[in-house]
Parts: C-alpha cells; sequence; structure tokens
C-alpha cells in the first residue's frame, strides 16, 4: 500500500506547480489605437497556441481567422481606411477573449504629395550645391 504522506506530498506538488494549459485566457498587450503609417503591430501572451480573427463590424459577422500558431505578435498592412476589430483566443476554446479595435486612417494623398515635393526640392538644391562646389575648386 502507497505512503499516504508520499501521496498528499505529490497531490501538494502538482497543486503549488504552475500548470501550461494551453487554454488560458490570452490578452493583448497595448494594441495601437490609430494607425496612419500603413502597418502596425499586435502583440498578445496567455496561451501557447493562438486564433487572430479580424472584422469590420462590432458584430463580427465578417470576420476571419487571420493567424493560427503559437507566434506571440504579428504586423498587420495593406488594410483600407476603416475600424477594425481583431480578437484573440487559445486555439481550440470556445469563447474569444480579448478585442481591440484599430482605426486605420492613412496621410491624405494631398500631404504625400507635398512631401514628395519637399523632397524632390531638397534633392535639387543639394544638387546645385554640389555642381556649383565643385566649379568654385
Amino acid at each position: 500500500m502507497p505512503n499516504p504522506a508520499l501521496l498528499w506530498a505529490l497531490l501538494l506538488l502538482f497543486w503549488l506547480v504552475p500548470g501550461g494549459s494551453s487554454l488560458a485566457e490570452p490578452a493583448f498587450d497595448s494594441p495601437p489605437e490609430r494607425d496612419s503609417a500603413g502597418f502596425f503591430s499586435l502583440d498578445w501572451s496567455g496561451a501557447e497556441r493562438f486564433e487572430l480573427e479580424q472584422a469590420t463590424g462590432p458584430d463580427h459577422a465578417d470576420a476571419r481567422i487571420i493567424y493560427r500558431g503559437s507566434d506571440t505578435s504579428t504586423t498587420i498592412s495593406g488594410l483600407s481606411d476603416n475600424t477594425y476589430r481583431f480578437r484573440i483566443r487559445a486555439e481550440g476554446a470556445e469563447t474569444w477573449s480579448d478585442e481591440a479595435v484599430v482605426v486605420v486612417e492613412h496621410h491624405a494623398l494631398s500631404r504625400a504629395f507635398l512631401f514628395f515635393a519637399l523632397g524632390a526640392a531638397v534633392f535639387v538644391v543639394l544638387l546645385l550645391a554640389i555642381v556649383r562646389g565643385r566649379k568654385l575648386a
């Protein structure tokens, strides 16, 4: 017959050692609220394997899984101007545990052309300064 003290010690040991349950509830780590650069990162923690879902509506009717695996971050790019909702859960779990809402608003095209024109002007000024400096030497 096994020693009851040994059985209690093993039971206590299993109870005290933190478990690595793959169904722990994951959570996002400081998701961005807005994006104008055209890309952003989502980071999360809390489980061994994850499912990440993307949707545009608050009811997630148009949701689709964009990632499954064990990575704890992903970079999102290529989205048009809109409000996007991301949910995450442990792979195999039935309920989604966390949501991040990111508003994508790209820079206006006029602003992009302004930056392009300023860059071109700086390039021309530098080119003229180099050519003029070479003639003086």
